[in-house]
C-alpha cells in the first residue's frame, strides 16, 4: 500500500514537471534584451542583403546585374519614374519601388541600387560586425562609400551619410558590364581646293589625333551618342562677322560657342560681352593664335594663362575649354591645360570654310556628315562672310532632322568656366 502511495506521487510529480518546463522556458524567451534581438536582426537583414548581392540583386526585387536589360524592368515596371544621364550610362529612378536601376546605352544594368528605409538604421560598426572589414573606403561629398568586393566583377557598396551615421542606400555594382563602350567620331569634311599632299596630311592628322583623344580623358573629339550637337567658332572676335554670327544664333534661339584669341578679344571686348549675354559660350582660343604644340611649356602656360585672364576680365568668368589653334597639340600641352582647368576641344566636322568658302560647300559639309554629338568647326573673323551666309541653312537643316543645338557644356558634360 505504501508503494503504490509513493508511486502516485511520482506520476504526479513528472505530469506536472512537463508544463512548468514549458512554462519555465517561455518565461525565459520573453525576458531576452531588447537590444540583443534587435543586434539579432539586424544580423539577420544583413545577411539578407549579402545574399542577394551574391545573386546580383537587392532585396527590392528580382532583377540582377548578370543577365537583366532595362527593357525586362520597363516591360514589368513600367516607365520609371525618372531617368538621369551619368557620363556615358543611364539611371532609372522606380520611388515606389525604393530601387534605381544604372544601365549601359544596350540597355544592360550593371548596377542596382535600393533605397530601403529600413538601410537607414545600419551603420558601419553593423556591417563590420557581420562582413568584417570593408575592401575599401571611400570619402565623398557629405558621405562614405564602403566597398565589399563580393568577387572581382561585383562589388556591394554601402553609402552612409556623414551627418547620420547611417546608411542612405547601397549598391550592388557589376565594374566589367558597366565598362561603356566609348562612342568616338572620325572627324569629317571635304574641299576640292586642297592638293593631294594638302589632303594626305590633314587626313594624317585626323587620324593621329583621335588616337590621341583615346588616350587622354581631358581631349575631346564630339560628344556623347544623342542627338545633339554643338556650333563652334574660331579665330573672333571681330567687329562685322562675329556681331552677325552672334545675331543669327539669337534670331533661331540656339547656343553657339566662341572660341575667341586673346588679343583680339582685347580689341573688341563689347563683342565678347554681347555673344556671352546672349547665352552663347566665350572659349579660349590662345593669346596669340600661335601652334601651342611649337612651345616650350612654360610659353603655353603664357598663352593660356594670358588668355583666359583676357576673357575673364571682359565676361568675368575664366574658361574651362580651350581649342588649340590649328588643332596641334602634344602630351605637354595636354597636362598644362589640366594644370590650369582647361579642357581640350578639337572637332568632328571641319566644315573648311577657311578652304574652300563658298556657303554650299560650308552647308554640304554639315548636311553630309551629321551624326549624334558632332562638334562642328566653323570661323567667325572678318573674312568668314560665306560662313554667316551659310549658317541659317545649317541651323535649319540640323533642326528639320530632329538634332537639338546646345552648348559644349551639355553636349560633353563638362563645365564651360573655371
Amino acid at each position: 500500500m505504501l508503494f503504490l502511495v509513493a508511486l502516485s506521487q511520482c506520476v504526479f510529480i513528472v505530469a506536472c514537471s512537463a508544463p512548468l518546463q514549458k512554462e519555465s522556458e517561455n518565461l525565459k524567451q520573453s525576458h531576452i534584451n531588447p537590444e540583443q534581438k534587435n543586434r539579432q536582426q539586424t544580423a539577420d537583414y544583413i545577411t539578407v542583403l549579402v545574399e542577394a548581392a551574391n545573386r546580383g540583386m537587392t532585396d527590392t526585387s528580382s532583377f540582377n546585374i548578370f543577365t537583366s536589360t532595362i527593357e525586362q524592368v520597363i516591360s514589368q515596371w513600367g516607365e520609371p519614374d525618372q531617368t538621369d544621364q551619368v557620363g556615358e550610362g543611364y539611371y532609372a529612378i522606380y520611388k515606389d519601388k525604393d530601387t534605381v536601376f544604372g544601365y549601359t546605352a544596350k540597355g544592360d544594368i550593371y548596377d542596382i541600387r535600393s533605397n530601403k528605409k529600413r538601410l537607414n538604421r545600419l551603420s558601419l560598426s553593423d556591417l563590420k560586425k557581420k562582413i568584417g572589414e570593408p575592401a575599401e573606403i571611400r570619402v565623398g561629398n557629405g558621405e562614405q562609400i564602403i566597398v565589399y568586393n563580393l568577387s572581382e566583377d561585383v562589388q556591394l557598396k554601402f553609402i552612409i551619410l556623414n551627418k547620420t551615421n547611417r546608411i542612405d542606400h547601397l549598391s550592388i555594382y557589376h565594374k566589367v558590364r558597366g565598362i561603356q563602350e566609348k562612342y568616338a567620331l572620325t572627324i569629317q569634311g571635304e574641299s576640292n581646293q586642297l592638293t593631294n599632299k594638302q589632303w594626305e596630311t590633314m587626313q594624317n592628322w585626323r587620324r593621329e589625333i583621335v588616337k590621341f583623344q583615346d588616350n587622354n580623358a581631358n581631349v575631346y573629339i564630339n560628344g556623347r551618342n544623342e542627338k545633339k550637337v554643338s556650333l563652334t567658332f574660331d579665330d573672333g572676335p571681330d567687329d562685322i562677322i562675329t556681331p552677325k554670327i552672334i545675331e543669327i544664333l539669337q534670331q533661331y534661339k540656339v547656343k553657339g560657342n566662341f572660341f575667341f584669341i586673346g588679343s583680339e578679344a582685347e580689341k573688341h571686348p563689347q563683342v565678347v560681352r554681347n555673344a556671352y549675354k546672349n547665352g552663347n559660350l566665350v572659349l579660349s582660343h590662345s593669346y596669340h593664335h600661335v601652334d601651342l604644340s611649337g612651345l616650350d611649356k612654360n610659353q603655353q602656360l603664357e598663352e593660356i594663362t594670358r588668355a583666359g585672364n583676357t576673357l575673364q576680365s571682359i565676361i568675368g568668368k575664366e574658361p574651362a575649354m580651350i581649342r588649340p589653334p590649328y588643332g596641334e597639340t602634344n602630351e605637354t600641352l595636354m597636362k598644362n591645360a589640366e594644370l590650369k582647368g582647361y579642357s581640350i576641344i578639337i572637332w568632328s566636322i571641319d566644315t573648311l570654310d577657311w578652304s574652300q568658302m563658298e556657303a554650299e560647300n560650308i552647308i554640304r559639309n554639315v548636311t553630309n556628315h551629321l551624326r549624334n554629338g558632332d562638334i562642328i568647326l566653323m570661323h567667325s573673323d572678318s573674312e568668314k562672310t560665306e560662313t554667316a551666309k551659310a549658317l541659317p541653312k545649317i541651323i535649319e537643316t540640323i533642326q528639320e532632322r530632329d538634332f537639338e543645338i546646345v552648348g559644349l557644356d551639355e553636349l560633353l558634360g563638362i563645365e564651360a568656366y573655371q
